[in-house]
């Protein structure tokens, strides 16, 4: 098992959960996912937070930037500034799991929980 946390955010790999061994957390909040609900929210979440410190750097200084990226079962909307970002992530219903969810993070924990992601992404397949 593979646990990482902070204050407002966790995320939990347990390989030998069969069916959701993955779990992301907020302040308030948990959600179990499958493994690829896991494969592809770990993806987006990487390429989203990519694509805005490509652009960060661009913006004047209060300047607000929304980037959106869908790639299902996700939808991931980052929505910041050059200081920071939150990112709000909704989980469409699929074919095989009729559920779906809507979670965030706000701008103090988003670059922690990235950060943990890409780690963790990392691992896996190294």
């Amino acid at each position: 098992m593979i646990k990482k946390e902070g204050p407002g955010w966790r995320i939990i790999r347990d390989t030998s959960r069969e069916n959701f061994p993955a779990l992301i957390g907020g302040e308030d909040w948990a959600i179990e996912l499958s493994q690829s609900e896991w494969q592809n929210l770990v993806r987006v979440v990487i390429d989203l937070s990519d694509q805005y410190r490509v652009i960060k750097d661009q913006l004047m200084g209060d300047e607000d930037i929304t980037l959106e990226l869908e790639r299902r079962p996700w939808l991931a909307i980052l929505k910041g500034d050059q200081y920071g970002w939150n990112l709000k992530l909704i989980l469409g219903a699929s074919d095989l799991l009729n559920r779906g969810a809507e979670v965030s993070w706000p701008r103090n924990v988003t670059n922690h929980v990235t950060n943990a992601m890409r780690t963790m992404w990392d691992s896996d397949y190294l």
